[in-house]
């Protein structure tokens, strides 16, 4: 009963295997890289009883733009498709009589069939591979790298933050099923090797930046170089995707390219300490902060403190210093005829009445 079983179901899935199929791929989305392709059967076909994992020799692979298809049959591509249009998928482990397989190619299917049991001996599908260029793909990289300021001697270790955009396609689409895709058994997104791409667009990065400051490049000249840093970066990632992946960079672009806050302080701070070496710098540095410590004295709403600031900057309250005898040193802070005279007597403290409020002195 089992070998009748066997030969029946043989004879009847050979004969359903029989018709030539249309296989076709959907738009795919713009986070896909690959995807399975589908036969397409409207409700007017008579081969809906077909095995699913069967190609028919003959049959037809539908190819959009942007598109790839590879055939892989019992695990092993023997067929990539880039050509856009119709492609026409030859086997000889599936023939078919409408593609002149005859009468014999039946039989020895069949045959070959009831020794498995009655099942089909041959496993193929359809896997798509988008070849478009794969757009907007952000990264953010923190490389060390050793700046050096030229007017100051300073070499330091400093963290270069680097971010941007970067787009990449699919060009070796055999290299990139066997390696990556694999047996994958329904959609592969861009998320299944972001991380990776990025992880290594950051080594790129570094290796990139190195030799570029082995000349000695100061902070100030990192944004002149973005261009060589993504052409540099660019072709050791092609180079090194290319065989890996199958993949190539098409375009990168860097939006932000700049120093961490605590180490462009540091060659601020070097800057600043190198300039008060010279003496006219240093002279006129220490001018500035007189006057904006005067300022500051003079804006300072603290009322009668302030004024005993500003005086002191002028050298009103300094009797050494104003040239005012020791025993004049009352000094008179305001003459308004409108308001009370504020006068500050010998013993510090001050006063608006004729004498003063804590050791009785009269106002000179």
């Amino acid at each position: 009963m089992g070998i009748i079983k066997a030969a029946s179901g043989a004879v009847g899935g050979v004969l359903a295997d029989q018709w030539r199929e249309m296989y076709v791929c959907e738009s795919m989305p713009e986070d896909v890289l690959a995807q399975r392709g589908t036969k397409r059967v409207s409700e007017n076909s008579a081969n809906t009883k077909g095995d699913e994992n069967v190609i028919s020799d003959g049959s037809l692979i539908l190819v959009n733009e942007g598109q790839c298809a590879i055939v892989v049959e019992l695990g092993k591509c023997i067929g990539v498709y880039s050509a856009p249009g119709e492609n026409v998928f030859h086997s000889q482990k599936s023939g078919s009589i409408f593609s002149g397989g005859g009468l014999k190619g039946i039989g020895r299917q069949a045959a070959e069939r009831i020794g498995f049991g009655g099942d089909v001996a041959v496993h193929q599908f359809v896997m798509y591979v988008d070849i478009k260029e794969k757009m907007n793909n952000p990264f953010s990289l923190s490389v060390p790298l050793s700046l050096v300021n030229k007017a100051t001697g300073l070499e330091y270790l400093s963290t270069v933050n680097m971010s941007g955009v970067f787009s990449y396609r699919i060009t070796d689409p055999e290299v990139y099923y066997k390696k990556i895709c694999g047996n994958s058994t329904g959609t592969v997104t861009k998320a299944s090797v972001q991380g990776q791409l990025v992880a290594e667009l950051r080594s790129a990065a570094v290796a990139a930046l190195d030799k570029l400051c082995g000349g000695g490049l100061e902070p100030s000249e990192l944004p002149q170089h973005t261009e060589e840093i993504c052409a540099a970066v660019s072709a050791c990632m092609t180079e090194k995707w290319v065989s890996l992946r199958g993949f190539s960079v098409v375009s990168m672009a860097i939006e932000s390219l700049s120093l961490q806050a605590q180490d462009k302080q540091v060659f601020q701070e070097a800057e600043r300490a190198k300039m008060l070496t010279q003496p006219d710098m240093a002279a006129a540095t220490l001018v500035a902060a007189q006057a904006d410590a005067m300022g500051a004295a003079a804006h300072n709403p603290a009322g009668a403190g302030a004024m005993v600031g500003a005086a002191l900057f002028t050298g009103a309250a300094n009797p050494a210093a104003s040239g005012t005898p020791a025993q004049q040193n009352n000094i008179f802070l305001q003459k308004d005829s409108s308001k009370p005279t504020l006068w500050r007597c010998r013993c510090g403290s001050m006063n608006t009445t004729n004498f003063c409020e804590k050791c009785g002195q009269k106002r000179p």
